[in-house]
């Protein structure tokens, strides 16, 4: 099975004040609009938190919480992401090597809810998607596109 393809994964980038119900105010817009969550990141930074989530529709998410008057980061440094398949022998710090090699450096990374005959899929965000890509390609390292992580989400 192939699943690499040269195609960031678009995800959803939300500023939210630092307090208790904020998170919970935006993960129930997505929930009535019925729209999954496969892999999400949150990180304080003082007074507001930046959440970051891959969704099953990224496009109807970011409207749906736009609607609701959330504040989504929209540079393309906030909305375009790898998502790798790491396997037996493709550990992560084999994997943060062939980046570092190739000059490549790991912005941030977190790790999704989607599973794959045991593995997991590791979102990346790398200072050059394309290259990155292309690097882990040719490294026999799977990259999945959003269709299938959906295919694959438990």
């Amino acid at each position: 099975m192939s699943l690499v393809k040269l195609v960031p994964v678009q995800q959803i980038s939300v500023f939210l004040d630092n307090r208790p119900g904020s998170l919970s105010e935006v993960l129930a817009h997505l929930d009535r609009s019925q729209i999954r969550i496969f892999a999400l990141s949150i990180a304080d930074a003082g007074e507001f938190g930046l959440i970051r989530m891959i969704t099953e529709d990224p496009e109807r998410a970011a409207r749906a919480l736009e609607e609701a008057d959330v504040n989504l980061a929209k540079s393309r440094k906030n909305i375009e992401v790898t998502v790798i398949l790491t396997t037996d022998k493709d550990h992560i710090s084999r994997i943060t090597k062939i980046l570092s090699d190739n000059g490549l450096n790991i912005e941030y990374a977190y790790s999704s809810a989607v599973h794959i005959d045991g593995k997991f899929a590791l979102v990346l965000r790398v200072n050059d998607l394309n290259k990155a890509e292309q690097t882990l390609k040719e490294n026999n390292i799977a990259v999945l596109s959003l269709a299938e992580i959906k295919q694959y989400f438990q």
